[in-house]
């Protein structure tokens, strides 16, 4: 692990994290499924340009949600998503707050988020990872991929078997976690292609299985 690390960091560079509050990563997280980074960006800003506070997301009609998150891709799942999230939170806290998720565990962390309608392993795992500060690997398609071809994990490993598996303590060092995650989305889209890998620009490939490439 700590030598597919070194190879990416000289490849990509240093790793930055960037925290947000976690109701905020949270939102900005279910934006973001099937969609561009770009997009889901465009997205979260229009919805805080129209809606100051989440209260007013919660309050507002859904059809206005969904203009607002138009950019985003499948406006009106994410909308259903993102107000009865809103209004789960504030029935069973009285407010819209996250920040009591740091008196839990990651598993806790986990279980409670996902029992949100609509809220995935993936979702919660990027609350852990970017907005908590925890040593967290979130699974998205392109660590899934490249973990894979790697042979990291089986090549019938679910994602959310490869999120168990990525961050056990045996697998991946905690301090490793956060920069190895941002490590192989990057070379996911630059090299580690869906379609069709670059296998000769690649830095690992000496050290790769080459599962189902």
């Amino acid at each position: 692990m700590r030598a597919l690390n070194r190879r990416l960091e000289r490849s990509y560079g240093l790793a930055r994290k960037q925290r947000l509050d976690p109701l905020d990563e949270l939102i900005l997280t279910i934006l973001s499924q099937s969609t561009s980074d770009t997009n889901r960006d465009r997205a979260y800003e229009a919805l805080r340009s129209r809606f100051p506070r989440w209260e007013d997301v919660r309050d507002a009609p859904r059809s206005e949600v969904e203009n607002a998150i138009r950019s985003a891709g499948l406006w009106k799942q994410k909308a259903r998503v993102l107000q009865e999230t809103l209004d789960r939170l504030y029935e069973e806290n009285g407010e819209l707050d996250l920040t009591y998720l740091e008196n839990l565990s990651n598993d806790e962390v986990i279980e409670h988020l996902t029992a949100f309608r609509g809220v995935g392993i993936k979702t919660a795992a990027c609350v852990l990872c970017f907005s908590m500060g925890r040593a967290y690997i979130p699974v998205d398609t392109h660590v899934h991929r490249v973990a894979r071809r790697l042979g990291l994990i089986h090549d019938r490993t679910t994602a959310d078997q490869a999120h168990r598996i990525l961050n056990r303590d045996d697998f991946v060092p905690p301090e490793l976690r956060f920069t190895f995650h941002i490590q192989l989305i990057r070379h996911g889209r630059a090299v580690c292609r869906a379609g069709r890998p670059a296998c000769d620009e690649c830095v690992l490939e000496d050290l790769c299985a080459k599962v189902a490439v």
